[in-house]
């Protein structure tokens, strides 16, 4: 089904279907959202095509690859995806699915090398008639998983079987991902994914509503969409309506404007990050010590590190210039000034200093 919001735009919902799903023992819990369905805005009309086409979407592409910032719904999509593979079985039963989080596939690589047994996992991995990998940018940092997958990856798509990858970003935008693995996963077919916008957004906060049986009215509806922050997953706009429905059995009322103020004070409230926190992930993302960051060597890759902190601190917290050049070693006003300035100018051409402020920044966001 699909409902037009005005002239320009359209969303589209299409039920979710859901697989067999085949995990090992110790399994991960499969993510399920709340609504049966995926809302698409017009920022996401290719995942709509490909959810409700016809044909197989691996006649496109073989891996195919979600990309998207948390909580935009890859997990939702790469299992619907799945599970409409999954049903074209010429025997007529469904094909199995193997899910793995990406974490759990590097654990049980890491125990079957440990076990000296890792022919039964290349097998199942091998074999599997659909295969989907959650979240490949959380191993990262496991390099010899990483080139393990890739060769499965490699064997599956010489088979012609199946295969799915959830991701932030592209592989190859992603500090420590293996050229090996990264060359097997983009050949095939890339979607991306973005969080609900405008109209989506405001037809999600409707459905939502429904399933928590909320009553709201069309004016308290735009009041709470134009105070929440703009770019919200799904379960941040769900987790404000649950609020608004606290707060209406708290002080025994329908829901009203304080109930709405309430769900933005929760929801939209971040605790401000410290300096502390973004000087370490700083110095870790570099592999620094933070005393190294916070020190006044001037070599260039302290001053690199040094640099991006205080541009960070100054774009993410509301500290004056004085208190970040005071954490960041005692610098006075006009260092942190040119400093922040210096970074803003390199930003612009970076790319691998546009990649670690992204990726830093990231940290944050995701928490």
């Amino acid at each position: 089904m699909s409902t037009a919001t005005n002239p320009s735009t359209t969303v589209h919902s299409f039920p979710l279907e859901r697989p067999l799903v085949r995990q090992r023992k110790r399994p991960a819990p499969v993510p399920s959202g709340s609504l049966p369905y995926f809302i698409a805005g017009d920022e996401n009309r290719m995942v709509h095509f490909v959810a409700c086409a016809q044909t197989s979407v691996f006649e496109l592409g073989n891996p195919l690859l979600l990309i998207g910032p948390s909580g935009c719904g890859k997990t939702a999509i790469a299992l619907h995806l799945a599970a409409r593979e999954s049903s074209r079985s010429e025997t007529g039963e469904p094909k199995p699915v193997l899910y793995y989080p990406a974490v759990d596939f590097a654990r049980l690589y890491a125990e079957a090398v440990g076990a000296d047994d890792l022919p039964p996992l290349r097998q199942e991995l091998n074999e599997a008639p659909i295969l989907v990998i959650d979240d490949l940018h959380l191993i990262n940092d496991k390099l010899a998983a990483q080139d393990e997958l890739a060769a499965r990856i490699e064997e599956r798509v010489s088979r012609g079987f199946p295969t799915l990858l959830t991701c932030k970003r592209l592989p190859s935008e992603i500090r420590g991902m293996r050229p090996l693995l990264v060359s097997r996963v983009l050949p095939g077919l890339t979607i991306p994914l973005e969080l609900p916008a405008t109209a989506a957004r405001s037809q999600l906060l409707r459905e939502l509503a429904v399933h928590l049986d909320l009553p709201m009215n069309p004016t308290l509806f735009d009041l709470l969409d134009r105070k929440l922050e703009p770019k919200l997953p799904t379960r941040s706009l769900e987790a404000a309506l649950k609020q608004i429905a606290l707060w209406c059995r708290m002080h025994g009322t329908k829901p009203d404007e304080d109930a709405v103020s309430s769900a933005v004070t929760v929801v939209g409230e971040r605790e401000e990050v410290s300096l502390a926190s973004i000087g370490t992930t700083v110095a870790r993302y570099f592999r620094l010590k933070i005393t190294e960051v916070r020190s006044s060597s001037r070599k260039q890759n302290l001053v690199r590190a040094r640099s991006l902190g205080m541009f960070l601190a100054r774009k993410m917290t509301a500290k004056s210039m004085h208190q970040i050049g005071e954490y960041f070693g005692g610098r006075d006003h006009t260092t942190v000034l040119h400093a922040i300035r210096k970074t803003e100018l390199l930003l612009e051409t970076d790319t691998e200093l546009q990649l670690a402020a992204a990726e830093i920044s990231e940290k944050f966001n995701d928490t």
